[in-house]
């Protein structure tokens, strides 16, 4: 790997919260039973579907009706991608080091599976954000998602580089495995240790 290498960055999870992590305080305030409900990676209590996601037995998109059904089961009716749209979920940690690699010489990309449905369609011709990377890369144009190879090859090739000169943040083991098997470099996020995670990226490309 270059000494400034590609940055290839996922999204949900890392530039915006997980949604289920700002789940937890509305639950809290509407007095929802957050004490026994799975509610994903930072939820107090085991979510054994969010390990299935995490070794990629469950798709993502399977996974959000999971959480919606739990809900209901207690008569909570809750659409994280409507009723959480105007929630502030930017990840403050990672938009810092997003704007340190930038300024340190870094190209970067993004690469995202779900952004569309968050964010609405065509959502990176008005993205306030696009200024930090080189090429944005969602799979909607794609045609198929990560972990598959193409995805990651269209990232590649949006930024002309080579994949050993790329490294490639995701929170899902999975997708970092499909980066490796292209030839990209992998840096796992955690969602439970966000702080810790951007330590370690930053410390690999020697801005720790």
């Amino acid at each position: 790997m270059s000494r400034l290498p590609h940055i290839v960055w996922d999204m949900g999870g890392i530039m915006y919260e997980y949604f289920t992590e700002p789940m937890l305080d509305i639950g809290a305030e509407r007095g929802w039973p957050i004490d026994s409900v799975p509610l994903g990676p930072t939820g107090r209590v085991y979510d054994p579907d969010y390990d299935r996601l995490l070794d990629g037995s469950l798709d993502e998109p399977d996974y959000l009706p999971i959480i919606q059904a739990r809900l209901a089961e207690h008569g909570i009716a809750f659409d994280p991608p409507v009723d959480l749209k105007d929630v502030h979920l930017e990840r403050k940690v990672t938009w810092d080091a997003v704007a340190r690699l930038h300024d340190a010489g870094h190209r970067q990309a993004v690469l995202t599976n779900d952004a569309t449905r968050w964010l609405g369609e065509s959502w990176w011709e008005t993205w306030g954000f696009r200024q930090f990377f080189d090429a944005v890369i969602d799979v909607k144009t794609v045609g198929v998602r990560k972990p598959k190879p193409e995805p990651y090859l269209a990232a590649i090739e949006a930024l002309a580089v080579d994949a050993s000169d790329c490294l490639f943040v995701d929170d899902l083991p999975v997708n970092c495995a499909g980066a490796e098997a292209v030839g990209m470099e992998s840096h796992l996020f955690r969602i439970v240790d966000p702080e810790g995670s951007i330590e370690a990226l930053l410390e690999r490309v020697e801005l720790g």
